[in-house]
This record gives C-alpha cells, sequence and structure tokens, in this order.
C-alpha cells in the first residue's frame, strides 16, 4: 500500500522538490476536491494551447509540467499526499489542527525552498569562506520541529480520512514517518556531492533529524560517484605509468584527481569513512611508484623525487604504505649520499690520475651495475668527463677514506669483546626484570583477586561486571583470571553472561557454527546495550566458549558464552568503559563471509538492517534481530566443494562454477524452507577463497524482496 508514496517521495527528493510541487504549480491549495482540480486543469490547458499568460505560481512551466502537476493532484492519492507534505498548507480548515501546527509546517516549507533557491554563485560564496547561507540552518531547525510535532503526523492520517480511497491507510503515513528525513536531506546531499567547497553543506546534514548511522550511509551514497572517478583515475594512471613518463603521469594526478580527492575529503571525511582513507592511500601509493619510476629514468633523488615521496608520506593512511614509503625516503638518502661520495671519489680519480683513468674505472663497474638509476647516474659522469667537465658533487657528511681489509684475527677479538658486553647487559636487565615483578606484585597483591569467569555451572557466575587485568588470562585456555579494580589498567571487561541452551530448541538443527556465532552476535548486542556502540572503532566484543560438545547439549549447566569489550587496538585502558546501560537497539556489525569460519559469522535466522553490496572481504553488515524493520535475512550457510565437482578446470573456469554451485545451494535451501515467490535468495561469497580454504568454503544465503523494500518478521 505504501510503495507508490514511498517511490514518488524518493523521485520528489531532488534540488527541484518545491518547484516542481504539483500545489504550486498549479496554485491550487492542499484541500481542493477533485471536481474543482479537474475545472482548474481544463481552464489551464486551454489557456496553455493559445499562449495566454494564466498567472501560475510556477510561471516557467511547461505544458507538460503543468500536466504532470495535475496528474499529482488527481492522480494516485498516495502520489498526493506526498505533494500535500511539501505544499503550503495555510490556515487550518476542518482539521482540528492547531494553528501552530500549519504555521510550522509553512515555515519548513518556505524556508527549505528559499535555501533550495540560492543562486549557484552565492552558494558557491559562501561555501569558499566556510560557512552556508541562513536559509539552510532555519530550514533544518524548521523541520526538525515539524517532524518531531505529533500534531503533524495527526494532520497526515486526517488528509488519508478525507481522501478516503482504499489505496490510502495508516501504513502509507508511517511508511512517510521513516522515509521523510532521508528525503528531505537528499537535495542537500545532491548539492554537496556536485560542490566545489561540500564541507559546510556536509557540516549542515548534522543539523536534520537523520540519524547518525544512517548520515554516514547516506554520504557515502552521495560521494559513490567521487569515489568511482578517483578510483578509475588512479587506476588508469597506474596503467600508463609502466610505459609513461612519471613527470607527466603526476602532472596530470594533481590536475584530475587531486582536485576531485578534496573534494571527496570534504563531503566523506576520512577520519569517519574508510572507503575515503582507502582512496587517499591509492594516491599515495600512485606518487610513491611515480617517485621510484623517475629515480630510475634519471639516477637523480634530490628535487621531485623527494618532494613526492613527502607528499606520498603526507597523504599515505595504511601503516604498511606509510612504512614502505618511509623506507624509500630512508633509503634514498643513503643511496644519495653514497653516490655523493662515490661522485667525489671518481674526481679524485681524474684529478690525481687523469679523465682517461676516472673513465676507464666508471666503465668497469658501469659493466657490473645492475641498478637502473645507478647506471644513468654514471652514464651522465661519463658524458661530463667525455666532455672535459669535472665531476660535481656535494660536501660529503663525513670524510671519505680508503679502509684497509679487518684481518680475521681482529674481527674475532672484536666479535668476542662485543658477546662479553652482550651477556653482561643481559644479565643485568634480568636482575632489574625480577626486582621490578616482585616489587609490582608486592603492591598490587592486595587489590588483584583471581576469578573464574566462566566456571562450571551458569548458576554460578556473578552479574557484576569485572574487569580483568591480562587478555592472556582468558585467551590461553584458563578462565581463571586476574581481576582488578576497574580504575586500574585492564585489558577486558566481562560484561554478560548469556546462555546457549534455549537456543537449541528455538532454531531446528543448531550446531556449534550456529550458536557461537549467536553468542557473538549477542555479546555485541551487550556491547551495544552498554553505550560502546558510539566508538565501534575503539571497543571490540570477545567470546569465552565452552568445548563444542557442551555447547551442542541442551541440559548441560556448563553451556553458556561469556562476553568481554576490549580495546580494538589491544591497548589497555584505566576506567569503566561498561559504565552505563542505555538500552540501545542498534544493528550488531558482524560478517556473514569471514575468513576464520562460519562460527564466527552473523547466526542464520537474523536480518540484515540495511541493503548491502558484497564488498569481496568478510562482508561486515549491520545485523539486528528480525522483528525490526530490515532488508534481508540470513536463511543460512551452505558448504561447497572445492574443486568444484566436475571435470577439471582452470581456476577462473572453477571460480565460475563455485558461483554457480552457491546460487544452486541457496535456492536448494529456498526451496526447504518454501520462500514467498516475492522474495529472491541471493549467495553471498568472499574473494579470500583458495585451494587451501576448502575446509571452510561456503557462502551465506540471503534472502530479500525482490524489489528490495524493507520488511518485518522473517521472509518465511
Amino acid at each position: 500500500m505504501s510503495e507508490v508514496a514511498i517511490a514518488s517521495l524518493r523521485e520528489l527528493a531532488g534540488p527541484d522538490l518545491y518547484r516542481r510541487n504539483a500545489f504550486r504549480v498549479t496554485g491550487l491549495p492542499v484541500d481542493v476536491d477533485r471536481r474543482t482540480a479537474r475545472a482548474r486543469q481544463q481552464q489551464l490547458t486551454a489557456a496553455l494551447r493559445v499562449g495566454a499568460d494564466v498567472g501560475l505560481q510556477g510561471s516557467s512551466a511547461t505544458t507538460e509540467e503543468v500536466r504532470a502537476a495535475f496528474d499529482g493532484v488527481l492522480g494516485d492519492p498516495r502520489r498526493r499526499l506526498v505533494h500535500e507534505v511539501f505544499a503550503v498548507w495555510g490556515a487550518p480548515d476542518g482539521c482540528e489542527c492547531p494553528a501552530g501546527v500549519h504555521y510550522d509546517h509553512d515555515s519548513a516549507v518556505r524556508a527549505h525552498a528559499a535555501a533550495l533557491d540560492v543562486e549557484p554563485a552565492d552558494l558557491l560564496a559562501a561555501t569558499i569562506s566556510g560557512g552556508l547561507p541562513g536559509q539552510w540552518t532555519a530550514a533544518a531547525t524548521a523541520w526538525t520541529k515539524t517532524l518531531r510535532s505529533a500534531s503533524f503526523w495527526r494532520h497526515l492520517h486526517h488528509r488519508v480520512e478525507r481522501l478516503d480511497d482504499r489505496q490510502l491507510g495508516a501504513s502509507t503515513v508511517d511508511a512517510l514517518r521513516a522515509e521523510l528525513p532521508v528525503a528531505l536531506v537528499r537535495p542537500l546531499l545532491g548539492l554537496a556531492a556536485s560542490a566545489a567547497y561540500p564541507a559546510p553543506l556536509r557540516k549542515n546534514l548534522s543539523e536534520w533529524p537523520v540519524p547518525a548511522r544512517e548520515r554516514d550511509r547516506l554520504i557515502e551514497e552521495a560521494a559513490e560517484p567521487l569515489y568511482t572517478e578517483l578510483e578509475s583515475g588512479v587506476r588508469d594512471l597506474h596503467t600508463r605509468l609502466d610505459s609513461g613518463d612519471a613527470d607527466e603521469i603526476v602532472a596530470e594526478m594533481r590536475a584530475r584527481v587531486k582536485p576531485v580527492l578534496a573534494r571527496l575529503e570534504g563531503l566523506a571525511p576520512r577520519d569517519e569513512h574508510r572507503r575515503t582513507d582507502a582512496v587517499r592511500d591509492k594516491v599515495a601509493v600512485l606518487l610513491n611508484n611515480c617517485a621510484l619510476a623517475r629515480n630510475r629514468a634519471t639516477g637523480q633523488y634530490e628535487g621531485k623525487v623527494k618532494g613526492w615521496l613527502r607528499e606520498a608520506e603526507k597523504l599515505a593512511t595504511d601503516p604498511e604504505t606509510q612504512r614502505r614509503i618511509r623506507e624509500n625516503l630512508r633509503g634514498f638518502d643513503e643511496a644519495d649520499e653514497a653516490l655523493n661520495q662515490f661522485r667525489f671519489t671518481v674526481d679524485e680519480i681524474r684529478r690525481t690520475r687523469g679523465r682517461y683513468e676516472a673513465a676507464r674505472f666508471l666503465r668497469g663497474i658501469l659493466s657490473e651495475v645492475t641498478d637502473e638509476a645507478l647506471a644513468v647516474a654514471i652514464r651522465g659522469m661519463l658524458s661530463d668527463l667525455d666532455a672535459g667537465a669535472p665531476i660535481s658533487y656535494g660536501t660529503p657528511s663525513r670524510s671519505v677514506r680508503y679502509r684497509s681489509p679487518i684481518r680475521l684475527s681482529d674481527w674475532e677479538e672484536y666479535e668476542a669483546r662485543r658477546r662479553r658486553r652482550v651477556v653482561a647487559i643481559l644479565v643485568l636487565c634480568a636482575v632489574l626484570v625480577v626486582a621490578l615483578v616482585l616489587i609490582v606484585n608486592a603492591v598490587t597483591d592486595s587489590e588483584e583477586s583471581g576469578v573464574d569467569i566462566h566456571p562450571a555451572d551458569y548458576g554460578d557466575v556473578s552479574q557484576e561486571i569485572l574487569c580483568v587485568r591480562d587478555a592472556n588470562d582468558w585467551r590461553d585456555g584458563d578462565t581463571r583470571v586476574t581481576t582488578v579494580p576497574c580504575g586500574q589498567e585492564h585489558a577486558g571487561e566481562v560484561i554478560a553472561y548469556l546462555g546457549l541452551r534455549e537456543a537449541i530448541s528455538s532454531w531446528p538443527g543448531a550446531d556449534y557454527d550456529y550458536l557461537a556465532g549467536l553468542a557473538r552476535f549477542s555479546c555485541g548486542e551487550q556491547a551495544l546495550h552498554f553505550g560502546l556502540s558510539q566508538s565501534p572503532d575503539l571497543y571490540a566484543t570477545e567470546v569465552v566458549l565452552p568445548a563444542p560438545d557442551i555447547v551442542n547439549s541442551s541440559d548441560s549447566v556448563s553451556n553458556y558464552a561469556t562476553c568481554l569489550v576490549v580495546r580494538a587496538d589491544g591497548r589497555r585502558w584505566s576506567f569503566l568503559a561498561a559504565s552505563q546501560q542505555t538500552g540501545a537497539q542498534l544493528a550488531v556489525p558482524r560478517p556473514v563471509t569471514s575468513r576464520q569460519g562460519r562460527d564466527h559469522n552473523a547466526p542464520a535466522g537474523y536480518c540484515v538492517e540495511l541493503k548491502q553490496e558484497p564488498d569481496g572481504a568478510d562482508n561486515v553488515w549491520p545485523i539486528v534481530r528480525c522483528d525490526n524493520p530490515h532488508w534481508a535475512e540470513i536463511l543460512g550457510y551452505q558448504v561447497l566443494a572445492w574443486p568444484p565437482p566436475g571435470p577439471r578446470l582452470g581456476e577462473d573456469a572453477a571460480r565460475t562454477r563455485l558461483a554457480e554451485e552457491a546460487g544452486q545451494a541457496c535456492q536448494r535451501l529456498a526451496s526447504q524452507l518454501r520462500m514467498p515467490s516475492t522474495f529472491s535468495v541471493t549467495p553471498i561469497r568472499s574473494d579470500w577463497w583458495t585451494e587451501q580454504s576448502q575446509e571452510r568454503m561456503y557462502a551465506a544465503c540471503v534472502a530479500h524482496r525482490k524489489d528490495h523494500q524493507p520488511f518485518d518478521g522473517r521472509a518465511r
């Protein structure tokens, strides 16, 4: 019933949201009856046909736009209700609304329409200065007030009753309540995505009543064309670097890529969006590779090469990329110093023994050199010698001395002395460490205590939060740990104990993989309840599970999981992180194709909150219980064989066969569960599978509506 209204809302949600409004174009009031509207249509159509000036509010409207506007008023009542939301209502007339409701709504409409009518030049000038025209803040404030008004929604229910059409119902208003905040910010996102300076527009997004998680999703959706343009551009330049000129590639990168990257970072900042981080890192890798290519071609390091590497170092975000660039900088510095001293040596030979001997010396080295950059440098020195010029070099940072070979007896004595020094230092360190341990134990023994965080009987567990001193205390298999006051440094906090026996009876065929995945999901939920969802990159959960034979037992008192929260970076902290339960009902990020195995995946029978696209890796998706609105249900995980059955195939053909096997396996599962015809079942696979992963190769089967609309409950 509500699908048409939502489709209409999404169609209208653009820069022309108000200019295309049916009531604005036709000049009709929102409560106009069909007879009056039809008479007005006939009058305007006849006038437009003869070119008369009909005085429309949208005076620039074409005949086609007028026709479409009347279709919005006289056509499907669900579409009309959407147009009413964005029209000026005027004073209450028979709806029994408080006067302030209509006034607040109309203020929101006018402020938002004024913001969207700002001239592009004025908007550009404002964003360059880091601000926005005041209409944007006014629009956000006014619409926030309107959307939070119960009387506003009662008015829409009143309009559903007055329109009196079987296609309209309470569910239409409920659907608009869920979708309207997103529709209101889509014009803003469209402007931000195309703006030269999107940061002020993106910051204004936080003033609208859209949840932070949804805001981030919308930003990445709006930024998708920028991501695609950047990733494609970097790939193209990388390909051309193999046979092109590094200077030309860098010039084009600065002209094509850097401006788009600056716009992307203004729209989707790297500290809030990992994909921006990844794109920025790819640009850094391109610059690094251009620097190496130029060095190979010219034999030079100072100047452009060093400058590009410094620029790449600032752009790099991945620790491994940063490490490699720093290594290149150090290596080039050392190589440049060595080359400078080599030039000094060659010039010494030229001055003392003549140009011919210096050239002969260089040609002998050139015949043995395999490094392309060094070979270029040597050819340059030979060219200088042939021209009768001296070899240029900087003043060496240390004096150049010709060293005689070290005699074996000298080396053995040196090594003996070095070993004696090392042994003495190690003995001293051992004594100091033992003394330090004794002192620390003496100070902290009174404050530390040993507790079993996974006793054999579920009834013996403590319900209080425990702070565990060291991560190895529970990761070594012994669940008796050292606890400390939560104001002292600790590596984890025990936040919950979750029984698994009931899950065996509630999910037919429950096995260890299912129950372990359920425990990990439920522990993630517990972390959300303690408010730790506000820092998903800071905290993670770990689970202590009993042995598989106990997990699969429905009558064991040991069949439960212990949930701990840890820092994602492995560090310790000295305060109580799980300090206050919030009761938050948010999605838990869980993989559906975990490379660690199916027991680390989201459990079957749970649901994916928002529409997702496979990312080729673990596919960490937002998972909710299925009584919340969601995009898809996880039906289960189907084990696949590698190599696929049948004749032996090449790698690509085998993967194609594997994809077919995954699709067939998920369809069999859907048939067993008797899925409705309105649903599709999609197999989700990962790109990390290899022949070595055959024991854990599987596909996740997710069921979703064919039109990808959200639904409540299970898909079967």
